[in-house]
């Protein structure tokens, strides 16, 4: 098993107190318990989209001896989903997406591997302004020890 750690709920609690930067509320995903309708203000919503595991970490001391560690390079690719009232246009979900991620740039400092999103969608059933977009960071994860 492998232990990503608190990686989301760290994003989603510091974005929150940074929210005049991003412009709106972050939520863990499935964000539609906490959707009020309308909605009023924009939101973001964050969760895991995929995970990539690589093989355990090694070192090599100065007299060669090999150290397999339980640590692992890891690859995550976070869904990051924009919410935007109507009357605030598709616009306000664009704006979003690239204020979340200048946060994690230039304020966060993180190293983004890839990102990107699809087109703006109007969904109905919530009457909101939707950008379904992601993001891949890289992390080193541990496996966990099993316990007998």
């Amino acid at each position: 098993m492998v232990v990503v750690g608190n990686t989301i709920e760290t994003f989603v609690n510091t974005a929150n107190g940074l929210e005049s930067i991003v412009g709106g509320k972050t939520v863990v995903a499935f964000p539609d318990k906490y959707f009020s309708t309308p909605l009023k203000e924009t939101m973001f919503s964050l969760g895991i989209k995929k995970i990539e595991v690589g093989p355990r970490l090694e070192t090599t001391d100065a007299n060669g001896n090999v150290t397999v560690t339980r640590n692992r390079e890891a690859k995550i690719r976070l869904a990051l989903n924009v919410y935007a009232p109507k009357s605030m246009g598709g616009d306000a979900c664009s704006k979003g997406f690239d204020r979340w991620l200048d946060l994690l740039v230039r304020v966060w400092r993180i190293d983004i591997l890839d990102a990107g999103c699809d087109e703006v969608e109007y969904e109905q059933s919530i009457g909101t302004n939707v950008l379904k977009g992601y993001f891949t960071i890289r992390r080193v994860v541990s496996e966990t020890i099993p316990v007998s």
